[in-house]
């Protein structure tokens, strides 16, 4: 009897997971709508969090099995270290060694309430005198630990 070979990164039906995320958020979060564009989940809408001055566009690209990437579309925001944003506008929501995306993971019970989390953090920094309020990482955000979907294939 022939044993089947497995191909790391193969253990699943990727647009299946897809369109699985894609439902469980649009029906948790109504403000996204999300589409498939070539193997990548891309979610975009707009949110502003209770208590919150502004609204924020926002986009979520999730490739299968890896962590998702979030950026900050408008308004426009200077990035930097201090508030946990790259220079692409993308911002980062957790620290690596604490959790592990996989394929199991859903984005919607992470992801945006990550976001809505973030973006209060940042209104409070804006009139507290540029003092980050949320967590840190135990070390301080690098551009090479950026999402770049670079797992397209």
């Amino acid at each position: 009897m022939k044993r089947k070979i497995r191909i790391p990164g193969s253990k699943y039906n990727k647009y299946a997971l897809l369109l699985f995320q894609k439902r469980l958020i649009e029906s948790n979060f109504s403000f996204l709508k999300c589409r498939i564009i070539n193997k990548v989940l891309v979610c975009t809408g707009i949110i502003q969090p209770n208590g919150c001055l502004n609204s924020y566009n926002i986009k979520i690209e999730y490739v299968a099995g890896y962590e998702p990437k979030t950026t900050i579309q408008m308004p426009i925001i200077e990035p930097s270290k201090e508030i946990h944003m790259y220079r692409d506008h993308s911002i980062c929501l957790y620290y690596p060694p604490d959790m592990t995306w996989n394929e199991k993971t859903q984005v919607y019970k992470y992801t945006v309430p990550w976001i809505s989390e973030w973006i209060v953090f940042y209104e409070l920094y804006l009139v507290n005198g540029n003092i980050w309020e949320g967590r840190e990482s135990p070390v301080h955000i690098k551009e090479s630990d950026m999402n770049f979907n670079k797992f397209v294939d």
